[in-house]
């Protein structure tokens, strides 16, 4: 008898440049939430969901150290106060929580629980709420992660599918990418028809197959491994300049700024309207390499945002694309700001 399931606030959400599949999910009751694989470039996106569907976001997970796209997992413990985990042989510095098997965390009545599945790499965490699999990079509608790079091994991956075999047949699938326009899946459906790992398949006959796979290297794998070994906040102000200026510094000239110069607040739209330093510009962060052409134009570009993260980290996504005009706030931006009693204009 299949166990009778609690319905769950659910979002499914995507990041068209890496594929990417992020999922919210929140109780329907208390609206406390949880968001799985939240992409930085999408950043905005997803914090207006939050908002606007009333969410009290309490964690923010990563299945894995992504190599193809950069988490922000920081920016929302930043922006909204959520506690960040990720799986324990990540080893990841700067998450709150290292998940272990079977580890639990609730959001209103709903619980979601942590199932290690190496394979793709070894600190692969799949969650289970419900009658719901998020299975990351390990198992995909119709097919499953590489084992070619960081950790893989198709000997554990196919251990790790056999885990996720073992639910219920009418178990949703929700995989942390798709390429070909699909959603979701189930057991059911990927033990008949997954041609990789179907469920007769032997662990040589995966094997096989996945030593066969000839895949490029994931382009953005150099930037988005280091990036989300610190949850997607880059610590790195860069080199292009000498001047690591704080709010003090920015408040003596913000007002005989020269026309040449620029001050980019990088907060959400919200924050912005809520109240910002005189005369700056709302560039989001995630929208930076869209505006990128005008801010070289500027002689000078500051950049601040509320407590000095995501500063720095437009400050690093600027800066690796020539940019050499930038000057990052380092230091707790706006709270700074306000805290000194600092002009606001709304």
């Amino acid at each position: 008898m299949n166990p009778t399931y609690q319905p769950v606030g659910f979002r499914q959400l995507f990041d068209y440049n890496t594929w990417t599949y992020t999922y919210l999910l929140w109780d329907l009751d208390t609206r406390e939430g949880v968001l799985i694989d939240p992409v930085r470039e999408q950043f905005e996106r997803d914090h207006r969901v939050i908002s606007e569907l009333g969410v009290h976001l309490k964690y923010a997970l990563d299945t894995h150290v992504h190599a193809d796209h950069v988490t922000s997992l920081g920016l929302f413990r930043e922006a909204m106060g959520v506690q960040t985990a990720v799986g324990e042989p990540s080893g990841v510095p700067c998450a709150d929580i290292l998940l272990k098997d079977s580890d639990k965390l609730t959001f209103g009545k709903h619980t979601i629980q942590a199932l290690p599945t190496p394979g793709h790499t070894d600190a692969c965490t799949s969650f289970h709420c419900e009658n719901m699999l998020f299975t990351g990079d390990t198992l995909f509608i119709r097919g499953c992660g590489r084992t070619d790079f960081q950790q893989g091994s198709p000997k554990k991956l196919f251990e790790s599918i056999q885990k996720l075999y073992s639910f219920p047949d009418d178990t949703l699938i929700y995989p942390g990418h798709d390429y070909k326009g699909e959603c979701v899946s189930s057991v059911g459906e990927e033990k008949q028809f997954n041609p990789r790992i179907p469920a007769l398949q032997t662990e040589a006959g995966f094997t096989e197959i996945m030593n066969a796979l000839r895949l490029p290297k994931p382009k953005f794998i150099d930037e988005a491994v280091p990036a989300n070994l610190g949850c997607g906040v880059s610590r790195d102000v860069g080199h292009h300049t000498e001047e690591l200026f704080s709010v003090h510094n920015l408040e003596r000239i913000h007002d005989r700024l020269p026309e040449d110069e620029m001050i980019i607040d990088c907060r959400t739209p919200e924050e912005y309207l809520s109240g910002h330093v005189p005369g700056a510009v709302n560039i989001p962060m995630g929208e930076e390499l869209n505006h990128s052409n005008s801010i070289r134009q500027a002689r000078k570009a500051y950049i601040y945002c509320r407590s000095g993260r995501r500063a720095q980290s437009v400050y690093a996504t600027l800066s690796n694309k020539g940019l050499d005009n930038l000057v990052c706030i380092n230091s707790s931006g706006m709270l700074d700001w306000e805290m000194a009693r600092y002009p606001l204009e709304k």
